[in-house]
């Protein structure tokens, strides 16, 4: 196979030295070390049942028994009749017509990432090298059928087989964690850990926001009330940390962090709750509101030397159609063009991440790259802000290659934020570290050519930004013992 062949040996690595990063670093790295990917939507449920896929449909694109849904390709292959939301939702049609049609419209969407992403699982998962497209959608649909009722194709075969280590999952507060118990007593070679995502008791502008507070109040024993509503969280925080949880996760229009008076966050939740009055998304109310309960949050985190992550910029379910039939999170996500940053934020990095005495990390994603020069401007200025790699939108290689050279040049990239998946998808978890580790290579091998940076620099970033940051920052070292490894378990 030629080296500039589609998805070839050389794939993404431009540079000799790219090259020899990729093959001499990473990957005895990730052999040795394996996989930390601390944002995921995976579902352990799905994990611990440990069920075969069923089909390529199924695995790759929609399957509604575990909320698995590949946004990014259907976003795509929606723009190319016959392909269609209604037909990938519609459970009248045969999953195996979907993936036909599916083919039909494939091809159009070579150049963009998921194009690539779908084909690296068909090549390093089945060993399938045939391109998706109207005359190879049966064969591969014959063929992986065949192989996902095998052993080795389970879920946690998959994992095992991509060497995942450590993984965590993204969980309502009111959640059980049940799973992560189980997983804890059965699962001795992956480290499964619960992440804090408050963002429903914390979004008073959406419609069943009563209904989540009356939720985790009465899940908690706490009046419904601010107080008690605060009260509710951390003690739900506190049994998430008891379980490990090394991080809180906040999915914010904006990155509200003012400092706000609990009298006045007393007077927007009496409004809204005993009230019912309906708040704009980008109204004062809930600027205040969410800053006070990000504070708090930032409180609790402090306490169990947890990190807060923020992700911010997204505007929810922009397309009215694709909400009205079919709901909430669908794809219908835009990116927000006018984000206050730095103003929005000042109060609370100075309250809880400055000082010799702060132990708490603030890892932030954007949705927008053109605000990348306000998080390298804040992470400078601010020790312990980090920030999060290309993510969401921007995780294709050339925005990925922009973003890890502008964090080089003016910040820190040994500091910067790891590779993370933000996946449904458990086929293709490796797929995606595979994109972002060769793009980790591609750019130190660039800047290393070049003479920017030396050969033992670049190694020290690669593992920095894999490994030894991300352990400083969500405490994982109890994973990671200084002695040599055990021999692992093989899917």
């Amino acid at each position: 196979m030629s080296k500039n062949s589609f998805l070839g040996p050389e794939w993404l690595l431009n540079t000799k030295e790219a090259v020899q990063l990729y093959q001499e670093v990473v990957l005895p790295l990730r052999k040795e070390h394996g996989i930390l990917d601390l944002h995921t939507h995976l579902s352990l449920q799905q994990i611990l049942e440990n069920q075969s896929l069923v089909n390529i449909w199924k695995a790759e694109v929609y399957d509604e028994r575990y909320g698995n849904r590949d946004h990014y390709l259907l976003q795509l292959a929606a723009k190319f009749p016959p392909f269609s939301y209604t037909l990938a939702f519609d459970p009248q049609i045969p999953e195996e017509a979907k993936w036909s049609i599916l083919g039909k419209v494939f091809p159009f969407l070579e150049g963009n990432h998921v194009h690539q992403w779908l084909h690296l699982d068909l090549k390093r998962i089945f060993g399938i090298e045939e391109l998706l497209g109207p005359d190879t959608a049966n064969k591969i649909w014959n063929e992986t059928l065949k192989a996902l009722q095998k052993e080795e194709f389970l879920p946690l075969s998959l994992l095992r087989r991509i060497n995942a280590r450590i993984i965590c999952t993204t969980d309502d507060p009111c959640q059980n964690l049940e799973e992560h118990k189980k997983a804890k007593e059965i699962i001795e070679d992956i480290v499964f850990l619960p992440t804090f995502r408050p963002d429903p008791y914390c979004n008073i502008f959406e419609a069943n926001w009563r209904e989540n507070v009356e939720r985790i109040c009465a899940l908690t024993g706490e009046d419904v009330t601010l107080k008690g509503l605060v009260e509710a969280l951390r003690k739900r925080h506190t049994y998430f940390a008891k379980l490990g949880a090394r991080a809180s996760d906040h999915g914010l229009l904006e990155p509200w962090g003012f400092d706000v008076s609990t009298a006045r966050a007393e007077e927007i939740f009496t409004r809204a709750y005993e009230k019912r009055e309906k708040f704009p998304v980008r109204s004062s109310e809930v600027r205040d509101f969410v800053s006070y309960m990000m504070h708090r949050f930032c409180e609790m985190n402090a306490e169990y030397g947890m990190t807060t992550q923020i992700h911010f910029g997204a505007l929810r379910d922009t397309n009215t159609y694709l909400y009205r039939n079919w709901g909430k999170d669908m794809g219908g996500d835009g990116t927000l063009d006018d984000v206050r940053v730095m103003e929005n934020l000042l109060p609370l990095l100075n309250k809880f991440f400055s000082g010799e005495n702060s132990k708490s990390y603030l890892v932030l994603y954007t949705m927008n790259q053109n605000l990348l020069p306000v998080l390298i401007a804040l992470s400078r200025t601010f020790p312990n802000v980090q920030i999060g790699f290309p993510w969401w939108f921007n995780d294709a290689p050339s925005f990925i290659e922009e973003h890890l050279i502008k964090v080089a040049h003016a910040s820190c990239l040994s500091f910067s934020g790891g590779p993370v998946a933000d996946s449904r998808k458990i086929l293709s978890e490796g797929s995606r570290f595979e994109v972002f580790d060769r793009m980790i290579c591609r750019v130190l091998g660039k800047l290393l050519s070049e003479g920017q940076i030396s050969k033992q620099g670049a190694q020290l970033i690669i593992k920095a930004i894999l490994y030894d940051t991300q352990k400083r920052v969500f405490k994982l070292h109890e994973y990671f013992p200084t002695e040599q490894p055990q021999q692992r378990k093989n899917g």
